[in-house]
């Protein structure tokens, strides 16, 4: 009776048991075959969402049910899931899920055209990467880098949600080195059917976003490169201004300190007068960029330039202000040569002009008082112009002083050499000038 009672006991436990696994989908242990089962069972996706969530499962089990959404184009909700986890469970995830990513991105084949699914893998790596810890992260930017450069660059970039160009920009220098290999590369290959392999915007673009000074320094390397390609020189200068500042919104934008090695070169290239006025453009706000000190004495120096373009000066003294301020005020004036003539428009919409935009008003104020005394005619003038600008009326004394300058104001009203000779104004004197803006004060 006993063992009868017995038996009848375990039955009924067994019964209870196997109705309770019913009950939680069979009781069904949570193990890495398991999950590959799941990837194409009919509930599959529920247990999988439930093993990435699961706080007491072994990190990598999660990580291999993230693996599986993530192919099952379920990245957005891995994303999410990720997003809300804590801190710590996410790190140890997100270290055993980087391989498993890896694995999935993987390129073979220096032309290989990335799959759907290798997109999607490298583009997770990329999502991942911010919540990795350090020693993750640096696992993630080395897979990063061999997927990006590890081939034919300008049919990887574009492929998928994040471009080539965003993943260099958070990688840096690292990528950049790399990237600056695989531009070589391209460049010393052998012509084919005559031609010489294009180096492609993206390729450049690349290379300018990595904030490597080296990195730079080739791009202006190719700029000057003859390859048969007229393009050329313009996407080059167009690929660092686009790094350093315009990104049009789509990465942070590159570290200006790998201009700074180069800012003489670039000014050079301003100055050449053979060149586009887009391409000189672009190489005095790239000077620009590099900020002070660096980027002062280069633009002084295309002030006083000779230059087939006579307003390619205006842009010596306006670029200078910007990157100045009011400090260089005094220098951008005194590097204005006396033997010019300068119409009262154009030097004021290169010199107070930009006072508006630029602030620093009571610094622009004290600069205009001690360029009252200047020995060039033209510091005289901006000076008084300055003030009268700028509304100091408690300068009107000081601008009433200067009442008897005689210099002449050339250039005042412009060219009017196809005027006739009655219609012609006299042009001002600096005295003039200042008694006219001294009475504007009072």
């Amino acid at each position: 009776m006993v063992t009868y009672h017995r038996r009848a006991v375990i039955r009924t436990v067994c019964v209870f048991v196997v109705a309770c696994c019913v009950l939680v989908a069979g009781c069904e242990q949570t193990t890495h075959a398991s999950i590959a089962k799941w990837e194409t069972s009919k509930k599959g996706p529920e247990k999988l969402r439930r093993t990435l969530t699961d706080r007491g499962l072994d990190p990598d089990l999660s990580a291999h049910a993230a693996e599986v959404l993530i192919r099952k184009l379920e990245d957005e909700y891995v994303r999410t899931t990720l997003a809300a986890m804590a801190a710590e469970r996410r790190e140890k995830v997100v270290a055993k899920l980087a391989p498993r990513l890896w694995d999935m991105a993987r390129l073979e084949g220096e032309m290989a055209q990335p799959t759907q699914r290798q997109q999607m893998g490298k583009d997770a790596l990329y999502d991942i990467r911010a919540w990795a810890d350090a020693a993750t992260r640096d696992v993630i930017d080395g897979y990063l880098t061999d997927w990006l450069t590890g081939g034919y660059y300008e049919g990887r970039a574009e492929a998928g949600r994040h471009t080539g160009v965003q993943i260099l920009r958070a990688l840096g220098r690292r990528a950049g080195e790399r990237l600056i290999a695989e531009a070589n590369r391209i460049i010393a290959a052998p012509d084919q059917a005559g031609k010489r392999r294009k180096i492609g915007d993206q390729l450049l673009l690349g290379l300018a976003v990595s904030g490597s000074p080296d990195a730079v320094k080739l791009v202006l390397d190719i700029y000057a490169m003859d390859r048969g390609d007229e393009t050329l020189p313009a996407r080059a200068m167009s690929a660092l201004y686009r790094a350093y500042l315009d990104t049009a919104g789509q990465y942070a934008l590159a570290d200006p300190a790998a201009l700074v090695p180069h800012v003489a070169r670039l000014a050079e290239i301003a100055k050449d007068d053979g060149n586009r006025a887009q391409i000189a453009n672009d190489a005095v706000a790239l000077i620009r960029a590099a900020g002070l000190p660096h980027c002062l004495e280069p633009l002084l120096g295309m002030i006083n330039h000779r230059h087939r373009d006579p307003r390619f000066l205006w842009v010596g003294v306006n670029n200078a202000l910007r990157c100045g301020g009011a400090a260089a005020l005094e220098r951008v004036a005194a590097a204005i040569p006396t033997t010019g003539t300068y119409e009262h428009e154009v030097i004021g919409g290169a010199v107070w002009g930009t006072f508006a935009s630029l602030g620093q008003r009571d610094e622009f104020i004290a600069a205009a008082r001690g360029m009252l005394a200047s020995k060039s005619w033209v510091g005289r003038w901006i000076a008084i112009e300055t003030l009268g600008v700028l509304a100091v009326k408690g300068d009107a004394d000081r601008l009433a002083a200067l009442a008897s300058d005689p210099a002449r104001l050339t250039g005042y009203w412009g060219d009017q050499s196809q005027l006739p000779k009655r219609e012609r104004k006299l042009e001002p004197t600096v005295g003039q000038r200042a008694g006219e803006i001294a009475q504007s004060l009072r």
